[in-house]
């Protein structure tokens, strides 16, 4: 029986509940300062000069290649990330006479393989008697089939014993550990779901190497093929190897990896062919929302078919806990880029009062808003951009927007936007600029002395081959991954394969899948990464080993230096000045908090005695 002294009890349990419930909802609202990015720092560093003195880690570059090959922005790239001064050979001759008359160190020579299809045998030559001194020879392309077929003594020099076939279907390619971060990954042709997917050459030619060599990565042919002409694996058609001649070392590759995936494959082959190897990176993975929130309804009609609600309740009611819910499973920070209206033909007037409360939202999860610089058929972009700062203005908002969006159509058009000091006419604390992904396109640089650039490095709603490949490499180097969920493509569907049902469950498990073995890097937003970006192109390393000690100096870092060290079967026993973390076998993140380090070493192994 309820007694009123029980009824009593309960009412009040029951209010001291709701009390709490709405206090804390009260206060949780209360203290919520949307106004403030507390992602971005409160001041930024702006571009040092080129430095005098090159790392003493990595040897000078030397190029053999034109400049209409393909390859040479990819390389140009890389030394300007390692600090190094680049030349660059159109002939053979010349980079011959070169290597003859350097002093110092011996260069590093990359050398484009068809170049060598003239005066073959006295090229060769000159390359193994450089290989034999000492030299590293990378062939970033390989010279023809029929020169390497004709040349018994290019044959030698990278290691081949046997030609087998001009090209030779491939059923699997494989990808072994310890080159590129990440991990052994097989690439098979058959077992993919998506045809689309599998974007790596599967027809290469067909070399047998010798045993003098180190094969990073191969193909594989069928089981039937194999069985039929007696095959094992170590007759498998090579992709990426070593071949060791004398003292110096000449590494190849098989197709064109080294165009949307050199950055990586070099440091990794340079690093094959010392003893260790240690290069700043920036320890940075971006979750970059574009396109979003859009605050103009531009495609109603669309939307209301196919989700049955307006873009406003779409986009709040299932695009923010859909990327909310992906973001916590892989431990992402968003950068969300608004845009007031996605194109300039859109006639709606913008529901600009929705954006507190993404504010709001954004600043819960940790996360940080952007703005769209452009949109879609922008033909006057200060005009679009102007009428997006006016609008944003009228919320009287004193929050700083310190990263802009650039799609590639507007890339050309950016120099519009920018004032003669170098910064933004109309966002005018805009630190950093995200460009939309290209596959061969640079990564980080400096857009003008004030402001870095940071493009997109991946499709959250594809992961082909080609990707993940190009995902180990700019890890590799870099440490850095920009990854883009394109909400345009969303609120505008072309097709039924750009709806949200189709390509939500993609994104969620790509994000979360293939950036597994790089955890041990940061997730950041824009801005954050922004100042890591700017450590990482101003600052320098310089080490030197001394028995099991490793000794490095940094220089020109405005914050922590954060550096990738490698090694050959060797473990971190003890560091001063900073402190570390394994990324994977043989593979450490480093993070310098003085100028100075001193790293001990010892070995995986180690042996004992027994009286």
């Amino acid at each position: 029986m309820l007694t009123k002294r029980n009824l009593f009890m309960m009412m009040t349990i029951i209010a001291v509940v709701l009390v709490i419930f709405l206090s804390s909802v009260v206060l949780k609202e209360y203290y919520n300062d949307y106004s403030v990015n507390h992602m971005a720092p409160t001041e930024t560093v702006p571009k040092k000069e080129e430095h005098p003195n090159a790392d003493s880690d990595l040897p000078p570059v030397y190029c053999l290649g034109n400049e209409d090959n393909g390859y040479l922005e990819v390389i140009r790239e890389w030394t300007e990330y390692r600090k190094k001064a680049l030349t660059v050979f159109s002939s053979v001759g010349e980079v011959g006479e070169s290597l003859r008359t350097a002093t110092g160190e011996k260069p590093c020579l990359l050398a484009d393989g068809l170049l060598l299809d003239n005066n073959t045998e006295s090229a060769v030559q000159m390359l193994t008697e450089y290989v034999c001194q000492g030299g590293v020879l990378i062939f970033y392309r390989l010279p023809s089939y029929g020169t390497i077929r004709d040349s018994a003594a290019l044959q030698n020099l990278l290691g081949i014993q046997r030609l087998r076939a001009e090209a030779v279907q491939l059923k699997e390619i494989r990808l072994y550990k310890g080159f590129l971060l990440g991990g052994e990954t097989h690439y098979s042709f058959e077992a993919v779901s998506d045809p689309a997917l599998a974007d790596m050459d599967r027809e290469i030619p067909w070399y047998d190497v010798s045993s003098r060599t180190k094969t990073y990565m191969v193909g594989f042919l069928s089981e039937d093929v194999q069985a039929s002409l007696g095959l094992h694996n170590e007759d498998m058609p090579a992709i990426i190897w070593r071949s060791n001649m004398e003292n110096g070392s000449v590494f190849a590759v098989n197709g064109d990896y080294m165009q949307s995936s050199g950055l990586g494959i070099l440091d990794a082959m340079l690093y094959e062919s010392q003893e260790y190897s240690l290069y700043p990176v920036v320890n940075a993975q971006n979750l970059s929302v574009t396109g979003f929130p859009s605050l103009t309804a531009e495609n109603e009609e669309q939307m209301a078919a196919i989700y049955g609600m307006t873009s406003e309740q779409f986009c709040r009611d299932i695009l923010w806990s859909s990327l909310v819910a992906a973001a916590h499973k892989g431990n992402w920070r968003m950068t969300a880029f608004v845009s007031v209206k996605q194109s300039d033909a859109a006639s709606n007037k913008p529901n600009t009062d929705i954006f507190i409360d993404y504010l709001k939202y954004l600043n819960e999860e940790s996360a940080e808003a952007g703005v769209s610089l452009g949109r879609i058929g922008s033909a006057d972009i200060r005009r679009s951009v102007s009428e997006e700062k006016a609008a944003l203005e009228e919320l009287e908002l004193d929050y700083l927007f310190a990263g802009g969006y650039l799609r590639n159509e507007n890339r050309k058009k950016l120099a519009d936007l920018l004032d003669s000091g170098g910064k933004m006419r109309f966002f005018g604390d805009i630190r950093t600029v995200v460009g939309e992904y290209t596959e061969n396109g640079r990564i980080l640089g400096w857009l003008t002395d004030s402001i870095t650039l940071q493009n997109v490095t991946s499709n959250a709603y594809q992961h082909s081959f080609r990707d993940n490949l190009r995902l180990k490499s700019i890890e590799t180097a870099l440490g850095y991954s920009n990854v883009q969920v394109d909400i345009y493509r969303v609120l505008n569907p072309a097709s039924a394969n750009d709806e949200w049902e189709a390509i939500a469950d993609k994104m969620a498990s790509n994000i979360d899948t293939y950036w597994k073995p790089f955890s041990a890097f940061d997730k950041t937003t824009v801005s954050q990464s922004d100042a890591r970006v700017r450590s990482f192109l101003n600052g320098s390393v310089q080490s030197e080993k001394n028995g099991n000690c490793i000794s490095v100096k940094t220089a020109d870092f405005s914050e922590d230096a954060y550096l990738l060290f490698r090694t050959h079967g060797e473990q971190i026993a003890d560091m001063t000045g900073g402190t570390f973390t394994q990324v994977e076998e043989d593979a450490y993140l480093l993070r310098l908090t003085s100028d100075t380090a001193n790293i001990t070493l010892k070995s995986q192994t180690e042996l004992f005695y027994k009286e």
